[in-house]
C-alpha cells in the first residue's frame, strides 16, 4: 500500500477514528491491528516471516546470554540474505517482505541493547511486536530505539487538534517533494542513466546533478509523510534529515543524512569494533608498518572499512553497491587521517571558517565529493561507471548545441524549455527554504495554511502521476 494513493488515505481515515475513539486501555491494541491490515495490505504471505523474527527475538532475550543473542542475529540475518540476496543464491523471483532490511535493524538494535544491559527485555510480546511493526516507521525508517518508542507506543493519545494539522501540513510538504521535485527529475535520470555512453558530458553531469535532488526530495519527502502521519498519532518520530546538502565536509553529511541508520550502525557495529580485540590486534600490525601515525588513528580504519563495506552490502549485491560503500571508506579515512594536519594548515594561513566564500567552498566541495560517490552508486554495471566519468571528463563542452542535446532528456521545443523552467524554479525556492532554515528552525512555520493552499496548486498542476513509489522501498 503506498503511503501516496487513494487505499491509504481511506486506510488512515477509517483507522484515525477507531484510534481516536478506542478507550485508554485499547488504544494500542488497535494501533497493533492497524499495523497488521498495513502490513497484510502490502503482501499477506510474507506477515509470517515478520513473525518469525519478532516471536524468535523477543523469546530469546528474555535470557539475554550470549548463545541467545548469536541465534537472534543468525535468524534475522538469515531471513534478510535469504530474501534480499536471494538472485545471487539461485533463487529467482522472490520478493523481499516489506520492510525487512528495516524491520531487521530494529530487531539486532533491540537484542544488542538487551544484551549489553542498556534495557531491561520487553516483558510484553505484543507491546514489543507494536514496537518492531509500527507502520510509519516500517518501510523505510526511520530506524527507532526500543527506548524512545516503547512508552510512547503504549501510552494513550487524547484527539489532539493541533497534531492533526501539523501533521497533515508536514505530510503536504512531503508529497510535494515526491510528486513535484523527484518525480519532476526522475525521467531524466532515468533516461540518461539506462544508456549513459549515449550521452554527452554535460548531459551526464545535469542527470547526476538531478540524482542528487531526486534522493533528497524523494527520501527526506518519505520521511515528512510518515512523520506527519506519526504526528497524527501523538506519536513523534526522530528526525532523520538535517539539510544535509548544506554540509561543509563528508562526515559531517553522514551525520544530517539518514541519521538513524548511521547511529545505529555507530551505536551497534562501529563502536563495538573500535573495542573488539580483533581490532585491537590489527591496529598493533598496523603500527608496527606506521610508526608515526597515531594509535587512535589507527584504531579507527578497519571499523569504518567494515561500516561501509556491510553498509554497500545492506543496499544490495550489485558491484556498484560495494564500490560505492569502497569509495565512501576511503573517503571517510582520508578525513580522519588527515584532520590534524588539515587544522595546522588552516592556522598557518589564518583560515577563517565563518567567511561565508569559505563556507561556499566547502559546500560546493562536499557535493562534489559525494557526486562521484552517488555516480557509482545509480550506475547500473561497472561499465556504465566508466563510460559516465569518461564522458565527464573528456567529454564535456558549454556551447548552444551541446546545452540543447542536454534538454532533450526532457523532449523537444516547448516542453523542454518548459520542464527546465519549473525544475529550476522549484529547486530554487527549496534552496532557499533549506538555507533560511540552517539559519533559523523556525522559518517558514508561520502562514501555514497558505504554504499549504500554494503547494496542493502545485502538485495538482505539476505532480507528476505514476511516482508513488519510494526509492528506498526497495530495501
Amino acid at each position: 500500500m503506498s503511503l501516496i494513493s487513494l487505499p491509504f488515505f481511506i486506510f488512515m481515515c477509517c483507522f484515525l477514528c477507531a484510534y481516536y475513539f478506542a478507550g485508554e486501555k485499547h488504544q494500542w491494541k488497535v494501533l497493533l491491528i492497524g499495523n497488521a491490515v498495513f502490513y497484510i495490505c502490502s503482501n499477506p504471505v510474507y506477515i509470517i516471516f515478520i513473525i518469525i523474527s519478532i516471536v524468535s527475538t523477543w523469546y530469546l532475550m528474555r535470557n539475554p546470554v550470549k548463545r541467545n543473542f548469536l541465534l537472534v542475529i543468525a535468524i534475522n540475518l538469515g531471513l534478510l540474505i535469504v530474501f534480499k540476496y536471494s538472485v545471487n543464491l539461485g533463487v529467482r523471483d522472490l520478493i523481499a517482505p516489506l520492510g525487512i532490511s528495516f524491520y531487521t535493524f530494529m530487531t539486532l538494535g533491540y537484542a544488542h541493547d538487551c544484551y549489553d544491559k542498556k534495557i531491561e527485555p520487553c516483558k510484553n510480546l505484543w507491546h514489543y511486536a507494536l514496537f518492531i511493526s509500527y507502520f510509519p516507521q516500517l518501510t523505510q525508517g526511520p530506524i527507532g530505539t526500543y527506548q524512545e518508542m516503547h512508552d510512547q507506543l503504549i501510552s494513550y493519545h487524547r484527539y489532539n487538534r493541533q497534531n492533526i494539522k501539523e501533521g497533515g501540513y508536514r505530510i503536504i510538504i512531503g508529497v510535494f517533494k515526491k510528486l513535484v521535485i523527484a518525480g519532476r527529475v526522475g525521467f531524466y535520470i532515468d533516461t540518461v542513466y539506462s544508456s549513459p555512453k549515449g550521452y554527452s558530458g554535460l548531459t551526464l553531469i545535469t542527470a547526476t546533478v538531478f540524482y542528487l535532488i531526486e534522493m533528497y526530495a524523494d527520501f527526506s519527502g518519505y520521511m515528512d509523510i510518515v512523520c506527519g502521519v506519526s504526528k497524527m498519532l501523538g506519536i513523534n518520530l526522530k528526525e532523520n534529515f538535517r539539510r544535509p546538502y548544506l554540509s561543509k565536509s563528508i562526515p559531517e553529511y553522514w551525520r544530517r543524512w539518514h541519521i538513524s541508520l548511521n547511529e545505529w550502525f555507530l551505536n551497534h557495529l562501529y563502536m563495538p569494533s573500535v573495542t573488539a580485540g580483533w581490532n585491537r590486534k590489527l591496529s598493533r600490525m598496523l603500527g608496527k608498518i606506521f610508526t608515526k601515525a597515531k594509535k587512535g588513528t589507527l584504531r579507527l580504519i578497519f571499523p569504518t572499512m567494515l561500516v561501509w563495506i556491510v553498509t554497500g552490502i545492506w543496499h544490495g549485491a550489485r558491484s556498484s553497491y560495494l564500490g560505492w560503500g569502497i569509495y565512501f571508506a576511503f573517503i571517510m579515512l582520508v578525513s580522519f587521517c588527515t584532520q590534524s594536519y588539515v587544522k595546522q594548515l588552516n592556522a598557518k594561513i589564518n583560515w577563517n571558517p565563518d567567511n561565508i566564500f569559505i563556507k561556499v567552498f566547502q559546500v560546493l566541495r562536499t557535493l562534489l565529493i559525494l557526486s562521484f560517490g552517488e555516480i557509482i552508486y545509480r550506475s547500473e554495471c561497472f561499465s556504465d561507471t566508466v563510460a559516465i566519468f569518461k564522458g565527464i571528463f573528456t567529454n564535456t563542452r558549454i556551447n548552444g548545441s551541446e546545452i540543447a542535446a542536454a534538454m532533450t532528456p526532457f523532449g523537444n521545443g516547448n516542453q523542454a524549455a518548459a520542464s527546465i523552467i519549473i525544475i529550476s524554479v522549484l529547486v530554487l525556492g527549496q534552496i532557499i527554504i533549506e538555507i533560511s532554515k540552517e539559519r533559523n528552525e523556525k522559518a517558514f512555520t508561520g502562514h501555514r495554511y497558505v504554504y499549504a493552499f500554494a503547494m496542493l496548486t502545485v502538485i495538482a498542476l505539476f505532480g507528476v502521476a505514476g511516482k508513488s513509489s519510494f526509492m528506498y522501498q526497495a530495501f
